[in-house]
């Protein structure tokens, strides 16, 4: 599909291509929003004197991209067949909007409708936006203030016959050249969702646009500890880091793996007291930390299946060096109890056991998380080949996840009962393996159905 993603040629504009937040400037941010949103032609239309700088994960997408100035005739040009998602440059959309109007837009384009505008009620901000008002001699964009329902978002889906690419050499106005070439036509709306979006003017409206990305950040296979409580300092601390260009591999690396191992050597010789409590809140921040790095990648629209290995890969080395230090601490506090040492020898290669398995379903899946093995464990098996042991394993699945176990190890930790940290982590091992083995050959058999149903 063919964009435009159009900046006015004002010199407030000028100064809003520019603007930079969340990691990226305006005109970066809707280049990656854009061919999220399946655009693979994009005319990108700027004021006079912006010299566009794009990064390096910009120029590998897979996206025929070419900038031009008000009054240039652009070398890409609109498909007789194919239809245009145009896009105001002052309007910053989480891509999940853009996605939904495309896949819903499509299908209101005919012959009858040349143009499908998205509208939604105003989000929270003290800026003008722009009305649209519908009538046969052609759609209207009034200026109205905040409160207002069916305001444009800024997105439009042209029908090719619009040629929307003539609009920048005549220098006309988005607007206004939609107002004249829609004149006599019916024009569609579609509402969208007042909080996937923002208008862009100046610095406050750019951190409203930046607190917005945001508030999209967590997924919803988060579990109850990450969403509650991990995501009230996370958030905060990728809001920071995030302009700082680090990228979320670097956060990974500086940042998780390193109070990961500090919590290994901490709880290695748990005592005194200082150690084992401080470890227990290095455990934790490694877990809040854990978020900051895709919460960057969201935000920056820069996730890869390469960066979900790495953050796999490097978690997993923190969780073995941190329960290879328990036997350690175990040794170091009950030396007359060597059971206790086997039991955890035991729980290390049930998790080297568990790991394998996850890591070979994550290559047949096609995934870099292990934790969609917990969503395969939900949903990839028929309800009728669940038993008794499968759906009691299914119900605490829950402290697999990271943000629970941390937390747990967290108050263990603080409360100075290593032992029932220790017996936790034994035990919970060896369920997460026990669990594994029973359901990895129906996991992978209910893949396979699901991909066999998709039309080739």
């Amino acid at each position: 599909m063919r964009g435009l993603l159009v900046f006015s040629p004002t010199a407030a504009d000028n100064g809003i291509c520019r603007r930079r937040f969340g990691g990226l400037r305006t005109y970066e941010r809707g280049i990656r929003t854009l061919a999220r949103a399946g655009v693979d032609h994009l005319v990108v239309v700027l004021p006079d004197g912006v010299d566009p700088r794009i990064g390096t994960l910009t120029r590998r997408l897979d996206l025929q991209l070419e900038f031009v100035n008000w009054g240039q005739t652009p070398d890409t040009t609109a498909n007789a067949s194919e239809p245009v998602l145009l896009l105001l440059g002052d309007h910053v959309h989480h891509h999940s909007s853009l996605s939904a109007f495309v896949e819903e837009g499509l299908a209101r384009l005919s012959n009858d409708i040349r143009l499908v505008a998205q509208v939604s009620p105003t989000p929270e901000q003290s800026i003008a936006f722009h009305g649209l008002q519908t009538a046969p001699e052609g759609p209207a964009f009034p200026d109205v203030s905040v409160g207002q329902d069916g305001v444009s978002t800024g997105a439009f889906l042209c029908a090719a016959r619009v040629t929307p690419h003539d609009m920048i050499a005549s220098r006309q106005s988005p607007l206004a050249f939609f107002a004249e070439r829609c004149r006599g036509a019916e024009v569609a709306t579609m509402d969208g969702t007042s909080s996937l979006w923002r208008r862009v003017v100046d610095r406050r409206s750019a951190r409203q646009a930046k607190a917005m990305l945001f508030g999209q950040v967590t997924k919803k296979t988060s579990g109850p500890v990450s969403r509650h409580i991990n995501a009230r300092l996370s958030i905060p601390i990728s809001k920071v880091l995030i302009e700082t260009g680090i990228s979320p591999h670097m956060v990974t690396v500086l940042f998780v793996l390193t109070t990961g191992l500090a919590t290994a050597w901490l709880v290695a010789r748990p005592e005194p007291y200082w150690r084992l409590a401080l470890g227990g809140v290095f455990w934790q921040m490694a877990a809040v930390l854990d978020r900051c790095d895709g919460e960057i990648a969201r935000v920056k629209l820069c996730e890869s299946k390469f960066g979900a290995w790495f953050d796999t890969i490097t978690d997993n080395i923190a969780y073995l060096a941190t329960y290879v230090a328990f036997l350690f601490g175990v040794h170091h506090l009950h030396p007359d109890k060597p059971w206790a040492l086997y039991l955890g020898i035991s729980a290390i290669g049930a998790m080297v056991i568990a790991l394998g398995v996850m890591y070979n379903y994550a290559l047949k899946t096609g995934s870099g998380s292990l934790q969609n093995y917990l969503v395969g464990f939900r949903s990839h098996v028929l309800a009728d080949e669940k038993n008794g042991v499968y759906r009691t394993l299914e119900r605490y699945a829950f402290i697999a996840k990271r943000d629970f176990f941390a937390f747990v190890h967290f108050l263990c930790c603080i409360l100075g009962s290593f032992e029932l940290l220790y017996a936790y982590t034994v035990g919970g091992l060896h369920l997460i393996v026990l669990g594994v083995l029973i359901s990895q050959r129906k996991m992978l058999a209910g893949h396979r159905r699901l991909a066999e149903a998709v039309p080739r």
